[in-house]
């Protein structure tokens, strides 16, 4: 979001306000940096109030007083012509400037740090939490994608290489190599939760495989050693054995 305005002069009690010890410890620790002392006058276009309404509502934080001859503020940060800054929105009781005028704070002497002098535009940006969490949303939902894809590829991989072997004579290692050490990696990649979700499944499916490998190429073999490394379960007895399977089809859908 952004607002633009013009520089107009204060009442000079910023720079007082901004060195006050709990306004400076409390800027230090939410903000990161020791304001400069004064407070650089904005007034906003009247083009723009709309926007500045929204700022209000979205605030950062509050200043808050520990002596009680100071009310609190809130606090916005913005960017000011791409300076780090921020916007400080005091109580109403103490408010002495119109809505339409930000007090604005940061690390620099804005003035001259831009060359800028009153009368002069300026614009205030910030991020909108609306289009951030949309953003986020949008993250979030293409990196489930990307997982349930790694995943569809995993087991797509493991139940053709059980299709491959089963039963098959005179096994050919070499075609296995890359296949297998493919399959390990994207097996290591997923997330654990996501490992264990399918396991028991997958024990089965690669448990027929080596099964069905171990007559060919033998039990210390290292394709064997590899698929057995990722089986936490009991192994089937055999690369004939879908009686689990049966049982499990049977319980859900009652054949």
């Amino acid at each position: 979001m952004e607002i633009s305005g013009v520089i107009q002069s204060g009442a000079g009690k910023g720079a007082y306000f901004t060195q006050v010890d709990w306004v400076v410890r409390q800027c230090e620790q939410m903000l990161g940096y020791c304001p400069f002392p004064g407070t650089l006058n904005v007034r906003v276009n009247d083009s723009d109030m709309a926007n500045l309404s929204l700022l209000f509502k979205a605030t950062d934080f509050e200043l808050v007083p520990d002596d009680p001859a100071f009310c609190s503020a809130q606090v916005k940060k913005v960017e000011l012509n791409g300076v780090p800054a921020a916007v400080v929105i005091p109580s109403d009781d103490v408010r002495i400037h119109e809505n339409c005028i930000l007090e604005v704070i940061s690390s620099y002497n804005l003035k001259k740090t831009l060359g800028l002098g009153d009368g002069d535009p300026v614009s205030l940006a910030w991020e909108d939490p609306s289009v951030v969490d949309g953003h986020q949303a949008t993250k979030n939902g293409k990196k489930q994608m990307q997982l349930h894809r790694e995943i569809y590829e995993f087991a797509a991989s493991a139940g053709a290489l059980e299709g491959y072997v089963y039963p098959r004579q005179k096994l050919a290692s070499t075609n296995l190599d890359n296949w297998i050490k493919n399959l390990v990696k994207q097996y290591r990649d997923l997330p654990e939760d996501v490992r264990l979700s399918f396991q028991s499944a997958l024990d089965r499916t690669l448990g027929r495989a080596v099964q069905a490998m171990i007559p060919e190429i033998g039990v210390d073999h290292k394709h064997v050693q590899a698929l057995k490394n990722l089986i936490v379960g009991e192994m089937p007895s055999s690369p004939h054995d879908f009686e689990k399977e049966k049982q499990e089809k049977a319980a859900k859908y009652g054949e």
